[in-house]
């Protein structure tokens, strides 16, 4: 097992929530192992995974597959907190090691499914994903997103934010 920040990462076969009950097993066994790429069906839609063998964090063994893995086990928990969320999308293309990019900008072409969120910036209107469901989640996870990044406030009305967040990061002289 690999502690990965406060939530601890054990690939594939727990079962876990109802939903993964109705499916006989794991919501992880959606994702293939021992292949590069698959389609797989999520609720009546193909999702397109890719590079599933890519190593994401070489030193421990763990490939983007077993990301993927990982977020489709907890999404019984995380999803109610992603729901109907835009979502600013933190790209890890070469893993957790690796150059990163945000991207607002949901990405053409997208599956039909996948929904936009139009906010307004100081650059013009952008079109940011939404996060609904499975489907949409392995999505996002799969252009290489490890961290989450959801818009405080649902897509139906993006202003008043519903929490604040405050990302602490000190430097290495910054005490408290």
């Amino acid at each position: 097992m690999v502690s990965m920040g406060l939530v601890r990462f054990k690939p594939a076969k727990q079962k876990m929530g109802p939903r993964a009950e109705k499916l006989g097993g794991s919501l992880a066994d959606l994702i293939p192992q021992g292949v590069s790429n698959a389609k797989i069906n999520v609720d009546g839609r193909a999702v397109q995974l890719t590079h599933l063998d890519k190593p994401f964090w070489p030193e421990l063994g763990i490939t983007k597959g077993d990301l993927l893995r990982y977020y489709a086990e907890i999404s019984t928990y995380l999803l109610p907190h992603l729901k109907d969320r835009a979502m600013v999308m933190k790209r890890y293309p070469n893993g957790a090691a690796g150059d990163f990019f945000f991207q607002k900008r949901a990405p053409e072409p997208r599956p039909v499914w996948i929904e936009v969120c139009s906010i307004e910036h100081s650059a013009g209107t952008v079109p940011f994903p939404i996060v609904r469901d499975l489907s949409s989640l392995l999505w996002i996870v799969n252009l290489g997103c490890i961290d989450l990044n959801p818009w405080y406030a649902p897509f139906d009305d993006t202003k008043p934010p519903e929490f604040p967040h405050f990302d602490l990061e000190p430097g290495e002289r910054t005490g408290f």
